[in-house]
């Protein structure tokens, strides 16, 4: 069913792109081809979280990488009452309902076999507890082996060597998948790649401080999920240069969306279809900046590729004490002239829902109106038009305040 689906979007997209070129129409094909490619009967199909593991790794071996929780949970967006109805599946088999939506529809997925097969299982320990413990599920319904990327709580040279030699051990599987020899000089290509592409998006993330903001706002927080499954691939690069013009044409010709208000947008964005788009497009809202949608990581080096992806790993927003993701708001705060900041918050993610008191506490010394959105990110039954509503118009009645 889903392949059927992605090999429609695909082609769906690819007519879009000939009459109107889009950088964000081009990263959605990539996307898709990347799950439809996963069914090809001789490809090497990797399955890892496109969001926190170094993908480079991946690009420096001809496999295919796949996103389980991604690949099913873009469903919503387009069939939620289907979506559903997957889900009961899974809960059939004794998956609760608080166990995360992305989780359930993609267990209900599996069991009535809309996956790709696996080839190998990669996780990591970040991010998300229950992207880990259903990899595990699902790698013991395939009969694969589970493989997890645990990434400590601290920066130190301990740690870094630590997370490196378990990317070691991962090269030597992917060889062993892949049958291919892993070549370091390939590695270090793909390193080099991956930092032209994130000089990109640098430029990329400067051109979102304009006032008012020349881009599309829930794209940048997509994007920073999801277009980790290009790193060490050129395409990446060329998307965010693509992306970079299209935002500076705009600014140019000086007719962008109106804009009273600007936001930072924390967590993740639901793929369900919701109104959130449409209230804060009724009120001039824009979302300006995502939470990891910004070079938190420095330059790779090339010289010492496992070490430096290590580095990466470990630096995340998710990763260590609540300092170093408040580190990274307060950066947003400083750098892109906010009127608010909003944080969507399902049950299920504790990475992200456990720190929102802290982070309010952080917001409020300054004075920065700060909104905890409740919802789900893909279960409708578990999301609210009209609380959404109420809660947004109030928050929106705030910023006004302060102007």
């Amino acid at each position: 069913m889903l392949k059927k689906y992605y090999e429609e979007m695909k082609s769906g997209l690819e007519a879009a792109y000939q009459q109107k070129p889009r950088a964000w129409t081009r990263m959605n094909i990539q996307l898709a081809s990347t799950f439809v490619e996963a069914f090809r009967k001789d490809a090497k199909v990797v399955w890892t979280s496109f969001y926190s593991f170094p993908m480079e790794l991946l690009a420096a071996f001809d496999v295919v990488p796949f996103d389980f929780e991604i690949f099913t949970n873009l469903l919503p967006m387009f069939d939620a009452d289907k979506a559903v109805e997957i889900m009961n599946r899974a809960e059939e088999d004794g998956y609760s309902t608080d166990i995360c939506s992305f989780h359930r529809l993609a267990v209900g997925c599996c069991l009535l076999g809309y996956m790709p097969e696996a080839d190998l299982m990669l996780t990591s320990s970040y991010y998300c507890d229950g992207k880990a413990k259903a990899n595990q599920s699902l790698a013991g319904h395939y009969g694969q082996e589970s493989i997890s990327l645990d990434v400590p709580n601290e920066i130190s040279k301990e740690s870094v060597d630590y997370v490196a030699g378990q990317l070691r051990r991962i090269a030597a599987k992917l060889e062993e998948v892949s049958g291919q020899e892993f070549e370091l000089n390939r590695l270090r290509e793909c390193i080099r790649v991956s930092n032209r592409a994130r000089r990109a998006y640098g430029q990329l993330a400067d051109l979102q401080k304009v006032t008012p903001y020349p881009y599309i706002g829930i794209p940048v927080v997509n994007m920073s999920i999801f277009s980790n499954m290009l790193a060490g691939r050129e395409i990446q690069e060329q998307i965010y240069l693509d992306m970079v013009k299209e935002s500076q044409e705009k600014i140019m010709k000086g007719n962008p969306v109106p804009e009273k208000y600007r936001v930072a947008w924390l967590a993740w964005f639901p793929t369900q279809p919701t109104n959130i788009t449409q209230i804060f497009r009724e009120n001039g809202v824009s979302i300006v900046m995502g939470e990891l949608a910004r070079n938190y990581w420095g330059e790779l080096d090339e010289e010492l590729p496992f070490e430096s992806l290590a580095l990466w790993s470990l630096k995340n927003p998710y990763v260590g004490t609540i300092e170093q993701r408040l580190k990274g708001i307060n950066e947003i705060i400083d750098g892109y002239k906010l009127d608010g900041v909003v944080h969507f918050s399902t049950d299920a993610c504790r990475h992200s829902c456990a720190a929102q008191k802290l982070i309010g506490d952080a917001l409020k010394e300054r004075d920065i109106p700060y909104l905890v959105l409740d919802g789900d990110m893909s279960d409708k039954r578990r999301y609210s038009p009209d609380r959404t509503q109420l809660l947004l118009e109030n928050f929106i009645g705030v910023m006004a305040g302060r102007k």
